[in-house]
């Protein structure tokens, strides 16, 4: 049986009403739609207070929660714009939506956790499961429905990339703290319907997911948003390239300690959507594998449809344009997902591709990145993957692909083995192969200039092989 829980709050006591209207009181003397800077701060304080800061905190009302997301979407001020943004996560992350009940676990042996989904609470999204109808209306404290989480990833890959704008303006940093704060919505609801799916396998956990929705609805287009968001980690990389410079010019030419405050908040806060950005394609990674084992187990429908793997998706963009594969794999900082894209990217150039049956129960050796050093053991299979591939693309997968093998865990269980390719070889033979194949394509390339990503990976292997053997 599947264990949820759709809760309804209860009627509110007196207490939970005299707060609510007390701190409400805070912005009367203000216009609903734009409240002012002093009474804006007082009221967020005072939400944090009785909230988030207190111990036994209580969970702010539907009306609170609205008046600070308005004063996020509507504040004109960096102190404003930051700290709403801030409760609003940190609300997020205490009085969550959809959360897994651990009290009844522990309370008894026998019993289950179970999915808790609070159907009253405020949420910044408005979707519907029947309809791809727009489900909410324009304004300042109207929840964001598909189309407009989907509008606004392509507002950030357009202003990223484009030299005319500048992300210190205000507009552009509270776009990029929305994202955050959206994908932390995401990602707090879909571990904890994870959770109970991994132990009761009922796929409608996740269909159900807000990320699942919002993948499937019709008015996204779900190749296009993954390209965007590919977009935006190439165009941060490169702002950040050259982010000292930036920031010393800012210095010099701006005279207003305002200005530069908001030149280093944006900076701080660009990281921050880049690592947004990331979480969000490695949970929907997560999500295509869950779907993959959910298939193989007879567990969806028609209704779910088909899509594309993310993975797929990025290894087609990073193939058809060599440019951005450096700096992707430079800023992609989970080890598994890194192994998995380079990986699926030899699978498209060697001439035995890596094949995995379903009945499978141990990852086949070409499918794994020992089995592809192995593959370059002798010089004529090396020219053809030089030739295929190119040299410098070469030298980023096999560099990239061998600093996260070493990273990941050297203990894990069967089906983690299968999922990522990881097969009983040692430490010490990876990085054997490592340089093998390093010197076989200096054989086969006599031209061939070692990249100083490739450098970094031959020192880790040497250093390993002289302090392990």
């Amino acid at each position: 049986m599947m264990q949820v829980d759709f809760r309804r709050r209860k009627g509110r006591g007196v207490f939970e009403v005299g707060i609510e209207e007390n701190i409400l009181a805070i912005l009367d003397d203000a216009q609903e739609a734009q409240y002012s800077h002093d009474n804006s701060l007082a009221f967020l304080e005072a939400v944090r207070a009785t909230s988030v800061a207190a111990d036994d905190g209580i969970p702010p009302t539907i009306k609170l929660v609205v008046a600070v997301f308005r004063i996020f979407r509507t504040g004109k001020s960096l102190e404003l714009i930051i700290t709403s943004s801030q409760l609003l996560n940190e609300l997020e992350q205490k009085f969550p939506r959809v959360f897994v009940d651990k009290g009844a676990s522990e309370s008894s042996s026998g019993s289950q956790p179970r999915l808790i989904v609070d159907e009253q609470a405020w949420s910044p999204f408005a979707l519907n499961l029947d309809s791809d109808r727009v489900t909410s209306n324009e304004g300042p404290a109207c929840p964001i429905d598909t189309l407009g989480f989907y509008l606004l990833i392509q507002e950030l890959a357009g202003a990223v990339n484009d030299s005319n704008i500048q992300l210190q303006d205000i507009r552009y940093l509270r776009s990029m703290l929305l994202f955050q704060y959206l994908v932390n919505v995401i990602e707090v609801e879909f571990l904890a319907r994870n959770r109970i799916y991994e132990e009761t396998m009922q796929w409608t956990l996740l269909r159900e997911s807000t990320l699942n929705i919002l993948l499937n609805s019709r008015r996204v287009n779900y190749k296009s948003l993954v390209k965007d968001c590919l977009s935006i980690i190439c165009g941060l990389h490169k702002i950040h390239a050259s982010s000292n410079d930036f920031l010393e010019d800012s210095a010099a030419k701006s005279s207003k300690d305002s200005q530069i405050s908001l030149a280093f908040a944006s900076l701080e806060v660009e990281v921050e959507a880049c690592v947004a950005v990331q979480k969000l394609m490695i949970t929907i990674t997560k999500l295509d594998e869950l779907k993959k084992q959910a298939d193989l187990k007879g567990f969806t429908t028609r209704a779910d449809g088909v899509r594309t793997p993310l993975v797929e998706i990025v290894v087609n963009e990073l193939t058809y344009d060599n440019e951005i594969l450096s700096p992707v794999l430079q800023v992609l900082d989970h080890p598994r997902w890194k192994l998995e894209l380079v990986l699926q990217y030899f699978a498209k150039y060697t001439t035995r591709p890596a094949v995995r049956t379903r009945r499978g129960t141990e990852p086949e050796e070409d499918a794994t990145f020992y089995g592809t050093l192995r593959s370059l053991t002798n010089i004529s299979s090396a020219k053809s993957v030089i030739k295929k591939i190119g040299s410098e693309a070469l030298q980023l997968l096999l560099a990239h692909g061998f600093l996260a093998q070493i990273s990941l865990p050297r203990k894990c269980s069967k089906s983690e083995a299968l999922l990522y390719s990881i097969l009983e070889v040692s430490l010490l033979e990876i990085c054997r192969e490592m340089i093998s194949a390093f010197n076989n394509l200096r054989k086969a390339y006599s031209h061939l200039e070692i990249l100083p990503i490739a450098k970094e990976a031959l020192f880790v292997a040497s250093t390993i092989l002289s302090t392990k053997s």
